[in-house]
């Protein structure tokens, strides 16, 4: 089963570890290689390894794994509308992220026990 990329701020990507499927959102910005700005204020090297179309100073979001050498190793990209409150999106994935609150962003259980399947 692939993992579900968990979106995450720059101290937690920091943090994540290698292989990680990750979600982060800023803006790109195309220097000798395509960095992310990030929303909190980390700048992160981006690799692709397919045709990616990666808007140049657009808010995005993209999804991807934390590479060998500290990179996003970015899947896909997703253009956000307009601008966005970085300050409140980053509280936002801290509040996703806190232990007494996380359960409510988990995915929910698939299968016998989970939404789908029969109730007691």
């Amino acid at each position: 089963m692939a993992a579900i990329a968990e979106r995450i701020n720059m101290a937690m990507f920091n943090a994540a570890p290698v292989g990680s499927a990750v979600r982060l959102a800023g803006r790109c910005e195309l220097q000798q290689q395509w960095i992310l700005q990030t929303v909190d204020g980390g700048s992160l090297p981006i690799q692709t390894t397919t045709a990616l179309e990666i808007p140049a100073n657009q808010m995005v979001e993209i999804m991807g794994t934390k590479g060998l050498q500290g990179q996003l190793c970015a899947t896909s990209v997703s253009k956000l509308p307009g601008e966005i409150d970085g300050d409140l999106w980053n509280q936002a994935i801290q509040l996703a992220h806190h232990s007494k609150l996380r359960h409510l962003f988990q995915p929910a259980p698939s299968g016998p026990s989970g939404p789908s399947g029969p109730s007691a």
